[in-house]
């Protein structure tokens, strides 16, 4: 079992690299923004949709 410290430490860490992916994410690809899912977007051009093939989130593409 991990000491609470160590537990604390590594959730840090994963909340970083999180969002690590999300600032270079913004850049180049498209990143599934909900909660806990950390994925990036498939785009349909012809539906004008970008979709997450994890949680199924879709984000309209203007």
């Amino acid at each position: 079992m991990l000491s609470r410290t160590l537990h604390t430490t590594t959730v840090g860490r994963a909340a970083s690299i999180r969002r690590l992916r999300r600032r270079q994410a913004t850049t180049s690809r498209l990143f599934c923004s909900t909660n806990g899912c950390a994925s990036f977007l498939e785009i349909d051009i012809e539906g004008h949709q970008a979709t997450c093939p994890v949680c199924g989130f879709r984000r309209r593409l203007n």
